[in-house]
Order: C-alpha cells, then structure tokens, then sequence
C-alpha cells in the first residue's frame, strides 16, 4: 500500500466496519481518544504474562493486582499451554502478502510434541466463532510464513473474562481462504477514494463530526 509501510488486523477490522474511519484515522493520521477500561487490565495482564513465561519474578506484581486482575490472572497462569515449551513471547512478526506487508504482535508461542500453539489474551471476551477474525487470519499466516510451513499450529484464543478458550486448527483450505480475504480487502484499501463514499445517514461514531 503506498501510504502504509505495514498493514496490522486494526486496519483490517477499521477499514471493514468503515471505511471512512479507516481514512480519517490512517490516511488523514487524525487520531480520536476512546476511552477503554479493557485496555489497562490487559495491558497489565500481558506484561505479567510476559515475564511469568521468561522465568522472571512476579512476586512484587502480583502483590499489586487489582481484585479483577487477580481473577483474570489466576485464569490465565493456570492454562494448559503455559505447560508447554515457550518458542517466543511478545513476538513481533511481518510478512510479505502479495503485494502488502502485514505485521503483527503474538503475545505468545508455546509448543508440544504434537504442535505449536499461538496464543492471545482477550480481557473483554470473544465469540464462540472466531475462525475469520482478522487477527486469527492476520497472525495464522504471519506464523506459517515464519515456520515456512513445516509445523502443524493452532491459534488459542484465551478468554480471560469468561473463562475458556477457543480454538482454531490452522490448516492449508483456511490458508487459502485467508490470504484471498486479506488481499482482496487490502486491495479495497488501496484503491479506496473518499468521493465515492457516502457516510450512513444515523451515524454516530468518533469521527461523525469530521464527516459532516
């Protein structure tokens, strides 16, 4: 994409839900603050994570946790792939796809005798069917580029705030069907003009006022 050196799932899901957003925010680089009260808790979350699965000590931030981080955390420190053999953690990733660089972060790798396993942490919960979430194709083929393709891999969505995960085995039918979505609505991206689209009547997101 000519003006955007890396494209991240962000874009993705902003350019799907609208694409004026996606304008305003990445083409106009005009920022809106949103507040999230997530986005504290998870940042919290996957630092300590990140140290737990480095071997360091987390006595002193544990001792810090609110009630609520407590809760998402003994959750979290007790799943099974924190078991496994740790093959990376915060691993930033990019990749050719077609003719666009896509990038991401994976909070964490963690492998078995059987296979590697791609986890993410959500605080805010996600859906039962997760199989063509942006981040879910954005990092499944993130990671077979980096492996070239020699390890069997699943993504493990870890749902602090409901307590369960979902998973999705990586296989090449999905491979397909991801890069084709992906690029196509890259594609959509690139060659999006602001003239020819018209702003939905009831809207009332962060940039509703700009559109006017």
């Amino acid at each position: 994409m000519k003006d955007l050196d890396i494209i991240y799932p962000g874009m993705l899901r902003l350019y799907s839900d609208c694409p004026l957003k996606f304008y305003w925010r990445y083409k106009e680089q005009l920022s809106v603050p949103i507040l999230d009260k997530n986005f504290s808790v998870g940042k919290n979350l996957h630092a300590l994570a990140s140290y737990y699965l480095k071997n360091e000590n987390i006595d002193k931030f544990e001792a810090v946790l609110t009630e609520k981080e407590r809760e998402f955390w003994l959750f979290l420190k007790s799943n099974k792939y924190f078991n496994y053999s740790n093959s990376g953690v915060e691993r930033n990733i990019i990749s050719r796809i077609g003719e666009y660089w896509i990038g991401g972060r994976i909070d964490a790798i963690m492998r078995d005798s059987e296979r590697f396993y791609i986890l993410d942490y959500k605080t805010g919960g996600v859906k039962d069917d997760m199989i063509y979430d942006f981040q879910t194709m954005v990092y499944c083929l993130l990671f077979e580029s980096y492996t070239e393709g020699k390890y069997p891999f699943s993504f493990i969505y870890l749902d602090l705030k409901n307590k369960r995960e979902v998973r999705i085995d990586y296989n090449q039918i999905l491979n397909k069907e991801y890069k084709d979505r992906i690029l196509k609505l890259c594609d959509d991206m690139e060659n999006f003009s602001r003239k020819n689209f018209t702003k939905p009547q009831k809207c009332v997101c962060e940039y509703a006022k700009i559109c006017e």
